[in-house]
């Protein structure tokens, strides 16, 4: 049986990545103080303006010498996001990068569309990614094709398309779907064709060209479109069931939160040593991405339900 977690309507994606970092700060014992940037991935801002970001800055305790910016990407968000905070470790000389992913999906989508309505899930996500000399190193690859833009998209409701009393009202739309243009609208041949043609593709040629033997991989752990997805791109990449993490079948599709809260999903219980991961991203945008990381020793709070 597949649950998700839906949002009131006044909790906000930013208040999910709050109690996310609080609990984190609680866990590792680090103070807000110690914080050098705050990278808040989302597309459920708060406000169109400001970023979100400026605001969980203040939020959360941090200095006002923190850098706070907001990325608006969904499903690929948290590579992106992790590729963007290394980058100012490895290149700016920052120490701890705080990424914040969330999104409460449920108030983009009709309760009614069917198309929509029961794989997507609220949530939010806080990962902590700190300078160690020693670590191993993280490679990764992002992808882009915005010639796809419409194939997952709100319609109307931002500048392109003015909201107004027509793109407001819900009705049966060409594909059936009971929705509005100012709801998401998913394109599902589409995407399933990208995500297991394209990602998979990707995934293959990473792995090719980082010389990576699917044997030395302790997991897979994709972003949780759908179980029929997460499937076929395992199969067509040929890794083992007991390799890929799931976490689908309890929280639903969570956007760009999906892939750190399936790794808390699994290890808040028990310690990672050393687990050589291969984790992917994608969706919107479209967009894409795929790293090759060492989760060694990560510290994983409990989830907490808000």
């Amino acid at each position: 049986m597949l649950e998700y977690r839906k949002a009131s309507h006044d909790v906000c994606a930013s208040d999910l990545c709050q109690k996310a970092a609080e609990a984190l700060f609680a866990s590792m014992n680090i103070k807000p103080t110690d914080i050098n940037a705050v990278i808040f991935v989302t597309q459920t801002p708060d406000y169109r303006m400001p970023s979100t970001a400026c605001i969980l800055q203040s939020k959360l305790g941090c200095e006002r010498s923190t850098v706070a910016f907001d990325i608006n990407l969904g499903c690929s968000g948290f590579i992106y996001g992790l590729y963007t905070a290394s980058s100012f470790i490895a290149g700016g000389g920052l120490t701890n990068v705080l990424l914040l992913c969330g999104d409460t999906q449920s108030k983009l989508s009709y309760e009614k569309d069917k198309n929509v309505c029961f794989i997507m899930g609220d949530a939010g996500t806080a990962t902590l990614i700190s300078r160690d000399n020693n670590a191993s190193p993280i490679n990764m690859v992002l992808m882009t094709d915005g010639s796809r833009y419409d194939k997952l998209i709100v319609p109307a409701g931002g500048f392109r398309s003015p909201s107004t009393d027509e793109t407001r009202e819900i009705k049966i739309q060409s594909d059936g779907g009971c929705r509005s243009k100012e709801h998401v609208y998913m394109e599902g041949m589409d995407i399933f064709n990208f995500s297991s043609i394209d990602v998979v593709n990707t995934i293959k040629h990473f792995l090719e060209e980082h010389q990576i033997n699917i044997e030395n991989v302790d997991y897979l752990v994709l972003h949780q479109a759908n179980k029929f997805m997460t499937d076929k791109i395992a199969r067509k990449l040929t890794f083992p069931t007991e390799k890929v993490l799931y976490s689908l079948e309890t929280f639903g599709n969570t956007s760009c939160a999906s892939i750190p809260l399936t790794i808390v999903h699994h290890f808040s219980k028990q310690e990672m040593v050393k687990k050589r991961c291969i984790i992917s991203g994608f969706g919107v945008g479209l967009s894409w991405g795929v790293a090759d990381v060492v989760l060694d020793r990560i510290c994983c709070p409990s989830i907490a339900e808000v």
